[in-house]
């Protein structure tokens, strides 16, 4: 082990140690916030200025923090649209004088508040007639839900030729919603044309209470 010491300054020993490690200011740009530089220097090619580096970074995080933001305020008015229109929605839902008007409500609203470019609606019984509602087993429609949720998105593509079997080349996303009346259910399947509408892990929270003020309201009839 050598026990040579170091004659020089810190500030020398520094400056060897920068000389070795050419990239330390690009591998810890942090520092650069704490040091001090002249305003009046002339720069050869040969040299980088840092006040421009910082200058760059902090233009370049500035420009990173406005667009989070701006993606936080998106975000916000979207959904803040979105509790308006399920608001709407649901007094429709609340106000409806019949059955067959509430099945209206499902099959005209319900596609449009998700922005859907296809809906079809089905039934596990023939005990309702309605003109647009078809039949569909309720060991078929059993298969895509489990006890609990209400909603299914797990993208199977077996539930897009069972579902939108007119429109299986064209839907390339969907959700299935489960409306429970009596022991029998509703299946409102809504279909997009974007692959990226509907994913598993998308959250529901709106239209699930959606799905509970159609329950609470199909018991009155």
């Amino acid at each position: 082990m050598s026990n040579k010491r170091y004659s020089g300054s810190i500030e020398e020993l520094f400056i060897q140690y920068l000389k070795k490690n050419k990239n330390f200011f690009l591998n810890n740009p942090e520092l650069l916030d704490n040091l001090s530089f002249p305003k009046d220097i002339k720069y050869s090619k040969n040299i980088v200025d840092l006040n421009v580096y910082r200058s760059n970074k902090i233009i370049k995080e500035n420009t990173k923090i406005k667009k989070q933001i701006s993606d936080i305020l998106k975000a916000g008015s979207n959904h803040i649209q979105s509790q308006k229109r399920i608001l709407k929605t649901s007094l429709k839902i609340l106000n409806s004088k019949s059955l067959s008007k509430l099945i209206d409500i499902i099959i005209n609203d319900f596609g449009h508040l998700l922005g859907c470019d296809i809906i079809n609606c089905f039934y596990t019984s023939k005990k309702i007639e309605h003109k647009g509602l078809s039949l569909i087993e309720n060991k078929v429609a059993s298969n895509f839900f489990s006890d609990k949720p209400q909603t299914y998105l797990n993208q199977n593509p077996r539930g897009i030729s069972i579902f939108f079997p007119k429109d299986s080349k064209i839907v390339k996303s969907y959700i299935l919603i489960k409306i429970i009346y009596n022991s029998d259910r509703f299946i409102v399947a809504m279909g997009s044309k974007n692959s990226e509408k509907f994913t598993k892990d998308q959250k529901v929270d709106l239209i699930e209470y959606l799905i509970q003020i159609t329950q609470i309201k199909l018991t009155q009839f």
